[in-house]
């Protein structure tokens, strides 16, 4: 015999559901608490949090503002728990996405455009001072160079 599928109603009504939902209520009042106790200018950049059995996770946009933050830590946990009932003994505050940056290989190499080496060349040409000149046909020759290597030959 073929078992019925539960009725949303009643997976509604079920004692799953209901723990999520507290919790996401929960989660939701200690968000909201932190940002409280924070003055307005920071709080607007706490985005989220985790909650552990005695530690809270705050989460902020950047590293700027985690360590302006960072400041208030001892002042957030006594008002937190104030607001909520909620005994936190830690509070860590992390960066929402962690500034990665990864050092290149090699260096970054950009070809220059076709018309910059003949942009310099006619530039020289009609120049009078002759250091100035010299100097801009050196340049043209050196970008005009650095077409023909390209980045491929660049290391060689």
């Amino acid at each position: 015999m073929a078992r019925q599928p539960e009725s949303v109603a009643g997976l509604l009504r079920g004692s799953a559901i209901q723990a999520i939902s507290a919790q996401i209520e929960r989660h939701r009042r200690v968000l909201s608490a932190a940002r409280k106790a924070l003055p307005g200018f920071l709080a607007d950049h706490c985005v989220d949090c985790v909650i552990k059995p005695d530690q809270l996770i705050l989460y902020v946009d950047s590293p700027a503002w985690a360590s302006q933050i960072r400041f208030y830590a001892l002042h957030l946990l006594p008002r937190i728990e104030q607001s909520t009932g909620h005994r936190f003994r830690n509070l860590q505050i992390r960066n929402v996405l962690p500034a990665v940056i990864e050092p290149l290989d090699k260096p970054l190499f950009v070809t220059p455009p076709g018309f910059v080496a003949e942009l310099l060349k006619s530039s020289a040409s009609s120049t009078s001072s002759g250091e100035l000149k010299e100097a801009l046909l050196r340049l043209s020759q050196t970008v005009q160079a650095l077409r023909n290597t390209g980045p491929s030959e660049e290391g060689q």
